[in-house]
Parts: C-alpha cells; sequence; structure tokens
C-alpha cells in the first residue's frame, strides 16, 4: 500500500468516528505514529493509530475544528 493509499484510509477512520460524533479526548504520540483515544457522548470509547505524517497533521486540524465547536 503506498503511503498515500495509508494515508486515505487512515483519514476515512477518523472521519468515519467524527460523522458518529466521536470526540479526541486525548492524544499519545511516539516514533510510530499517534494514538488518539475517541469518546462518544453516549460513553463509548475507541483509540485509534495514525500512522502516516498527514493523518498525524489532519487529526490536529480535527482537534481544532473541535475547539471552535465548542466555543
Amino acid at each position: 500500500m503506498s503511503e498515500f493509499e495509508q494515508f486515505q484510509a487512515e483519514k476515512q477512520k477518523l472521519d468515519g468516528y467524527v460523522a458518529q460524533k466521536f470526540k479526541i479526548v486525548g492524544v499519545l504520540e511516539d516514533l510510530e505514529g499517534a494514538w488518539l483515544d475517541l469518546e462518544h457522548p453516549g460513553g463509548e470509547t475507541a483509540r485509534l493509530h495514525l500512522k502516516t505524517a498527514n493523518a498525524r497533521k489532519y487529526y490536529v486540524n480535527v482537534l481544532l475544528s473541535q475547539g471552535k465547536s465548542k466555543a
């Protein structure tokens, strides 16, 4: 799988969670990528591992958008 295809797959996973109203509540960055902790208002939780640099940049934009929607 190419880098772009991997990014698209990771982006689709994150977009799927966001579409289901999950919010990013925690992030752990390491040399392997970023681990996102997601939480649904109903209490369900999920963890997503983003490995590509582009997906890691993308989640920051999602996180910033979540912060703007709270104001």
